[in-house]
């Protein structure tokens, strides 16, 4: 080990980052700034970005108090921790609980930055394959100089919204972008932007009128209403619940599909009432589950609802009439809120509003299809022309074959008439702004900026507002709720220009999102009428990253050894296929964000080519093509997708050792990753070795709360490894082999060394298994490239493997 050896090869406060990793993602409503600006598929927590980039760079004798003061931990959590377990055990709810805001609001001072600087030199941070930001987030709030890499054009536009933007230009942002001046009232951008849209969305959605209560309640406050002193109480729609129908086979009955029709967690729902005579279904609002009828559809098997029929459609039967175009909807439910003012005894308004939800059933006023259709119409042909909505059709891959396979083969067909009609007119009246701040000669690089964070507040919207976007008792699920684009039977509309909701709340997300990394990259408050560039009168603690785009293995921005340390989260295998999801932002963003940073946007839809994950779908052509030449070949689909991640990640691990410095000189890379399936594993790690790195450590760090959606219930690792490499020192291939009995005696007492030590910290069995690959891969690594042959280094990992599975405890 180099003699200058950084403290994550020592010591690494693992249970603390654990426990402030869990707490991080605890809660939803309190998630940091960078998890809900903008959706992204695998997020790191921050604190164990931070630790992760910190630990590679402090010095081998750097005191725990320091790290986890670096950190924002403080010295008494576990204890802290362990007396709120200990309270849950005993069926104690009201506890202390802990006594200081989550890790991650701490943003580290000068003074604990200086820590990470060697001789007056600050280190230089390079992360690969950047994603959603939090490695470069963090490096950049260390005062690091920082590089991140992306292909992806979604996330590179991402990384610029959080890791560049808010630190270089600060509360000139907040200014240009708005803020909030009261209920419902905004400046900026915000405001103006906000209040053509809703001039344009006139009629897009039907009045749906007030209860008599509320309209005696405004009368008798007229007074107060008139003088701006309360607001007026009024109905506004939440959502428009749709299903959507099929026609019987059997009956020719029209089936409103839904696998269920509760409406909230309390009991209430919807009740179906099939008229055998008509053959179409009404609906009821009911108060509790025994009265909600049963889901008509499960596993893409829908049930007929009719009495004097009740059959069921023949397997694929409903993705042929979604490909024939008789796929419709029929609108069930309609959740509102009323909204007034309480008072107080003493008879003054309370600031903050009231509202209460409800439910009811639709009525025809509520579908105003064919005003909306007239209305699309009316705007189709300028539309076309400006290229304002997404016609591209979707790429064929493992992810884009549901969507395509009931219907919707281009994006724009995962939207009703009357969000696609919602959508188009936000997009013009966002071309329409921009042209007037351009014709004006205002749209300076802080406003286009500004612009850009408008663009991701409606990426916000359309996730919330398409078709496979569903109503979850209390809210509507965007449509990325998992890593798929999984089909919505029913889904939920929000109604776009409502005050508060819609756009509105878009808007104010993003704007508060700005406020908070604004805030994160410690900016000071500047006076109204002053810009703030990050000079040295309000110099900000978190320095600008600097974003490169194009494929990993080739960054031709960056020189050879220049990079002190690489952080990084690489594409896990086959978890997550990035390319394919995000464009359905990317066929948006290119027509907001891009209208004033084209540059950014130029491909027509983003690279799935130089994308390091394992697409079976990428080769299925090749795979059945061997096939067609030859019916013994063993040639897979799966088996050509695990091999090009394989080549594709030497390749990044290829260009990661040329661009690191030397071991000698600190260099040091530490490699994010969890998975439980072993064939992943053996890509990554025989990628890595085989590129020139030694491993010198593995620090499982637990990231994943139990209730977790894509854990949940599943042999699913909950730890994320911290893999520590170093550069190979050049030459060492040419030591002499060494046998394999040697190597697994090596092996088999550096697992036990740790196995007690992990074992100790009540980890799940899988993430003991994965962290007992630390000492294991350290000694196959230095062994690696002197190995007899390739073969024998195939060998290496494969009894690996064996050893592991004998040394490592199953409780």
């Amino acid at each position: 080990m180099p003699t200058n050896s950084p403290l994550i090869e020592r010591y690494l406060p693992i249970d603390e980052i654990s426990i402030e990793s869990i707490r991080e993602r605890s809660a939803a409503s309190a998630l940091p700034p960078i998890n809900w600006l903008h959706v992204w598929w695998a997020r790191r927590p921050l604190n164990t970005s931070r630790a992760a980039v910190a630990a590679s760079l402090m010095p081998d004798d750097t005191s725990r108090a320091d790290i986890l003061a670096a950190l924002g931990i403080p010295e008494t959590l576990l204890a802290e921790h362990a007396d709120i377990l200990t309270a849950r055990e005993r069926g104690i709810r009201s506890v202390s609980g802990y006594s200081q805001k989550r890790a991650f609001t701490h943003s580290p001072t000068a003074e604990q930055q200086t820590i990470f600087r060697r001789n007056g030199h600050v280190p230089t941070v390079l992360d690969v394959t950047a994603g959603g930001g939090s490695i470069p987030f963090e490096a950049g709030r260390l005062g690091l100089k920082t590089i991140a890499n992306e292909l992806n054009p979604v996330a590179a536009f991402i990384l610029r919204a959080t890791c560049e933007w808010p630190q270089r230009y600060g509360q000139e942002l907040r200014k240009q972008y708005g803020r909030e001046l009261g209920i419902g009232k905004y400046d900026g951008l915000m405001g103006r932007y906000l209040k053509r849209v809703r001039e344009l969305l006139e009629g897009v959605y039907p009045d749906v009128g007030q209860p008599k209560w509320m309209a005696e309640w405004n009368d008798k406050y007229r007074a107060e209403i008139e003088s701006g002193h309360i607001a007026r109480a009024k109905r506004y729609v939440q959502t428009y619940l749709f299903a959507r129908a099929i026609s019987c086979p059997s009956c020719n009955g029209r089936i409103p599909l839904s696998p269920n029709w509760r409406l909230d967690s309390k009991g209430s729902g919807v009740r179906v009432l099939p008229n055998t005579e008509t053959r179409t279904c009404d609906f009821e609002i009911v108060n509790t589950a025994a009265e909600q009828s049963p889901g008509t559809i499960s596993r893409a098997i829908a049930t007929c609802p009719y009495p004097d029929c009740g059959a069921t459609t023949p397997k694929g039967y409903i993705a042929q009439e979604a490909q024939a175009e008789r796929l419709g909807q029929q609108l069930y439910a309609i959740i509102y809120r009323d909204q007034w003012h309480e008072f107080t005894k003493t008879g003054r308004p309370k600031k903050r509003l009231t509202t209460q939800r409800g439910f009811r059933t639709a009525t025809p006023q509520d579908d105003n299809t064919v005003a909306v259709l007239q209305m699309f119409a009316d705007n189709a042909d300028a539309w076309e022309q400006e290229n304002i909505l997404p016609t591209e059709s979707l790429q064929i891959g493992d992810k884009t074959s549901t969507p395509i396979d009931y219907g919707m083969p281009r994006w724009i067909d995962m939207f009703s008439a009357r969000q696609r009609l919602a959508h188009g007119l936000c997009a013009q009246a966002f071309h329409e702004l921009v042209d007037e701040d351009r014709n004006n000669e205002e749209l300076p690089q802080a406003r286009r900026v500004a612009w850009s964070f408008v663009a991701l507040a409606l990426d916000k919207l359309v996730n919330r507002n398409s078709l496979l976007a569903r109503w979850d008792v209390s809210r509507v699920v965007g449509t990325f709720d998992s890593h798929d684009f999984g089909m919505v039977w029913s889904y939920g509309e929000m109604a776009v220009a409502i005050e508060g909701l819609g756009l509105e709340w878009a808007l104010k997300d993003v704007g508060d999102c700005i406020d908070d990394l604004v805030n994160m990259s410690g900016h000071a408050p500047v006076p109204d009428g002053e810009m703030d560039l990050g000079g040295s009168d309000h110099a900000p603690t978190a320095l600008p990253t600097q974003v490169i785009t194009g494929p990993t293995q080739f960054m031709v921005d960056i020189d050879d050894a220049s990079i002190d340390c690489i952080v990084f989260d690489p594409p896990y295998h086959n978890n997550v296929n990035y390319a394919e999801l995000s464009d359905f932002f990317y066929v948006w963003l290119k027509r907001t964000a891009g209208y004033v940073f084209p540059e950014h946007f130029t491909e027509h839809q983003a690279d799935k080519t130089n994308e390091a994950i394992a697409s079976p779908a990428r080769f299925r052509a090749q795979a059945a093509a061997a096939k067609a030449a030859d019916r013994k070949s063993k040639v897979s689909a799966s088996k050509l997708a695990n091999a090009d991640y394989l080549a594709k990640m030497r390749e990044i691990f290829d260009e990661c050792r040329r661009v690191i410095k030397p071991a000698e000189d600190g260099g040091i890379m530490t490699v994010m990753f969890t998975h439980k399936d072993l064939s992943a594993w053996d890509a990554l790690i025989t990628a890595l070795i085989e590129s020139g790195f030694n491993i010198t450590r593995v620090w499982p760090i637990k990231t994943e709360a139990e209730s977790s959606l894509h854990i949940r219930d599943k042999a699913a690792a909950r730890s994320t490894m911290l893999i520590v490499c170093r550069p190979r020192a050049d030459g060492a291939e040419n030591n002499p082999p060494r046998p394999w009995h040697e190597v697994e005696a090596e092996i088999r007492s550096a697992v036990q060394v740790d196995i007690p030590t992990l074992a100790s910290y009540n980890f799940k069995p899988v993430d003991i298994y994965n962290a007992a690959y630390g000492p294991a891969l350290r000694v196959i690594s230095e062994n690696w490239a002197h190995a007899a042959s390739r073969r024998t280094r195939t060998g290496y990992m494969m009894k690996t493997h064996s050893v592991l599975l004998l040394r490592t405890p199953s409780k």
